[in-house]
């Protein structure tokens, strides 16, 4: 993996996860529109285009899929999307919990949201990809985890948001988890 390549994809997981953190400022979007063309143009596919956000509309829209109050149209924890019961804090969240604890990472004692929150994940797989053993850690949290739950999320987000800026988020990140994948073979090759 080349220099460049390895750059762009840790500034591309740092952005996702700054971007399902908090609302979006037009300079996050502005960055991470840039960094997802150039990784998606490397690894030869399609970039959606993403927008910018609408100012008072996306904050209100963010909150609306991913914080509430009320009831979360596309709530951001992989516990929802794979445990039977599709509630949060199940064993999936602990399977997380044990997954970043084994490769030294652990989160602020006062993080408010569960450890399988999708911006801790992305920040988890941005922090592999500067470890000694990153390779083999995130092939196994890509299998294990971002694959078998981010891309049925991106489908919730894009079906249910009001927002052009959300939707077209959502497209790249389903995007990119599907990559990834196919990159970390070629990268093991």
């Amino acid at each position: 993996m080349n220099r460049q390549f390895a750059e762009i994809r840790l500034a591309l997981f740092q952005l996702l996860q700054a971007a399902y953190t908090a609302p979006a400022t037009p300079e996050l979007a502005e960055a991470l529109r840039e960094v997802a063309a150039v990784y998606l143009d490397l690894v030869e596919r399609p970039a959606p285009p993403l927008g910018l956000p609408d100012g008072a509309a996306d904050v209100a829209e963010f909150h609306r899929l991913f914080v509430g109050p009320g009831a979360l149209v596309a709530p951001p924890y992989e516990s929802v999307y794979l445990s039977t019961e599709k509630v949060l804090m199940q064993a999936e969240t602990l399977a997380v919990r044990e997954f970043y604890r084994s490769y030294g990472k652990e989160l602020a004692p006062d993080h408010r949201e569960p450890d399988d929150f999708l911006a801790f994940e992305l920040e988890f797989y941005a922090y592999l990809q500067t470890q000694v053993h990153g390779l083999e850690a995130m092939q196994r949290f890509c299998t294990e985890h971002l694959e078998r739950w981010v891309p049925t999320f991106c489908e919730r987000v894009i079906t249910a948001t009001r927002s052009p800026f959300y939707r077209s988020l959502a497209e790249i990140t389903r995007e990119v988890i599907l990559t990834e994948g196919q990159v970390l073979t070629a990268i093991a090759q």
